[in-house]
């Protein structure tokens, strides 16, 4: 058994604060688990293996995996052109292709900034027709499409109204019908403006002086947040990514493969690549794909060792989580349990 506990490796938690569940996963099963802290503060329900936590930007590989499906199925073109699914934005963004909303090369500006420069505090309940008609009041991309990366949540949002256009069903109807029903992710869902209700939630804390102040929601906006999931449910999703449930092999390598530019050089080099809603890096010395989260107070982070098949996903409701203390820990559990598949 493992000496290795959170309340050793992260100063900001403990039994009354919100808090943080980790668990690890080697060739498919569980080599460590542990929670700490609370799921809600003001009922003082701890923090569980089964609590829902809002994934934030761990959401879009969701959105990409859906677009893969798509496109494994015809229904989609990498090179499609946005406009040929959102004409709404055809005075500017006409060369935009479904390849750069997918790797974050568009040009489109991020719906945040353009929200605050409205004064909408932290894009409170903004939602993905907000997000279109603030996108479609713009005149211009901020670089050609394809020449430059840069990370904008309104390409995610984007490729979630065209899954919605192309299959007719809302993103969340989507996912649970094509991936969270086939894998048995039960207990997650996408948290919009219909503000389902969710058992075992757990909510979001930011510190104020020194009290806590619960989030509900910083916006409704989905395929780019807002999937809301579980620690249990999330092993699921890891182990099928292992196996062709959801995609082919053949479709499956877009996941591995970092975006290219127009000239055909990587994207990025900070984040060793990114593709369909993952990161592409070498952690650990060995090879990763990887995303982290940070919205309405929750953060996240999921980290594949996928030749050694080790993962460590990492949910916590609090914005103080530290995230030198998480990577940290992440390497610490790699030592210790994902060296043995080399």
């Amino acid at each position: 058994m493992s000496s290795l506990q959170i309340k050793d490796s992260f100063t900001a938690f403990n039994q009354n604060t919100p808090g943080i569940g980790v668990i690890a996963n080697f060739k498919g099963k569980t080599v460590y688990q542990d929670t700490l802290g609370l799921a809600n503060c003001e009922h003082r329900i701890p923090i569980q293996p089964d609590s829902i936590f809002n994934l934030a930007s761990v959401s879009k590989q969701f959105t990409g995996m859906a677009v893969l499906q798509l496109m494994e199925q015809g229904e989609l073109g990498a090179r499609d052109k946005l406009i040929r699914f959102v004409p709404e934005l055809r005075h500017y963004a006409d060369e935009v292709s479904i390849y750069e909303l997918a790797h974050h090369s568009s040009g489109l500006t991020d719906y945040n900034d353009l929200l605050w420069q409205k004064a909408r505090q932290n894009a409170l309940h903004s939602d993905n027709a907000e997000v279109l008609s603030l996108l479609t009041q713009q005149e211009q991309l901020r670089f050609t499409p394809g020449s430059a990366f840069e990370y904008s949540n309104s390409n995610y949002v984007l490729l979630a109204l065209i899954i919605e256009r192309i299959t007719g069903l809302s993103l969340r109807d989507y996912l649970k019908k094509y991936i969270f029903g086939v894998i048995g992710m039960e207990n997650s869902t996408v948290f919009n403006e219909e503000q389902p209700v969710v058992p075992n939630r757990a909510y979001g804390y930011e510190q104020n002086g020194e009290n806590w102040k619960c989030n509900y929601a910083d916006t409704f906006a989905t395929g780019t947040s807002n999937v809301l999931s579980s620690l249990e449910d999330l092993k699921k999703w890891d182990a099928a990514l292992y196996g062709n449930q959801l995609l082919g092999e053949e479709a499956q390598r877009a996941i591995f493969t970092p975006g290219l530019d127009s000239s055909g050089r990587p994207l990025t080099e900070f984040w060793g690549g990114y593709s369909y809603g993952w990161m592409i890096q070498e952690r650990c010395g060995a090879k990763t794909i990887w995303h982290t989260g940070g919205d309405a107070g929750f953060r996240s982070i999921i980290v594949r060792f996928y030749e050694q098949q080790f993962s460590v996903i990492l949910l916590s409701n609090s914005a103080s989580l530290d995230w030198s203390e998480t990577y940290a820990f992440i390497e610490r559990l790699f030592n210790e349990f994902g060296q043995a598949g080399i």
